[in-house]
């Protein structure tokens, strides 16, 4: 007997219905809505299937990109209160105002690129364009946030590593060696500037980022 099995719902549109196995309360048994040809929703079926067998089959959740990142940042995960502070301030920026409302297991890699297109043509203050050094920073946090999501089987892959965040100019960057870096550290112990220094040597923030921020 088949475990699953494909329906019409519309033009371009398969309700998929499938069996995950036994479970304490006896068969268990999922349905899955899948947009395209009957030919994706057979390629759908087929993984889901596998992954079934495999005993990686996520549960269905209709967490947030949004929600997610904010519990794991109230988490902490061992991350250092200004490293912290700073996924914040990208998250808020940067990937809510895109991604936040969409749910976790709904993110596609094409969505991703799209995103970052829309990050270097507007993503800035006030519409400007944004330094691809800088969405590469809020790739990473939306990286980590799903690596989490992944290791708690919230999703079944990261999407965020299929999609390359955009290439940095060679001009855009200044490289310090991790000794340089100490040093800069220790000369401006006890300065005002100390951290405005340190929140950019970490990050890579341009000038007029740094200076739109607000440190009390």
């Amino acid at each position: 007997m088949s475990r699953g099995n494909i329906t019409r719902r519309g033009k371009r549109s398969w309700r998929i219905k499938f069996d995950v196995g036994e479970h304490a309360l006896g068969r268990k048994t999922r349905y899955v809505t899948v947009k395209g040809t009957r030919q994706d929703a057979q390629r759908e079926l087929t993984k889901l299937l596998a992954e079934a067998d495999a005993g990686t089959l996520v549960e269905p959740t209709k967490i947030t990109i949004e929600q997610h990142i904010k519990e794991w940042l109230d988490d902490g995960h061992q991350l250092a209160p200004k490293t912290v502070e700073r996924y914040r301030e990208l998250a808020q920026n940067q990937i809510n105002p895109h991604l936040g409302a969409m749910t976790l297991q709904k993110l596609k890699p094409v969505r991703i690129k799209k995103w970052y297109a829309d990050l270097l043509k507007a993503g800035g203050k006030n519409g400007r364009p944004l330094a691809a050094l800088t969405v590469g920073h809020a790739h990473r946090v939306l990286h980590r946030a799903l690596l989490q999501a992944l290791e708690t089987e919230l999703i079944s892959r990261n999407v965020a590593s299929i999609i390359n965040p955009p290439p940095v100019d060679a001009e855009e960057v200044e490289i310090l060696t991790d000794e340089q870096v100490l040093t800069v550290l220790h000369k401006l112990e006890g300065h005002s500037m100390y951290s405005i220094v340190a929140l950019d040597l970490a990050t890579g923030l341009r000038r007029g980022e740094l200076l739109a921020l607000s440190f009390e």
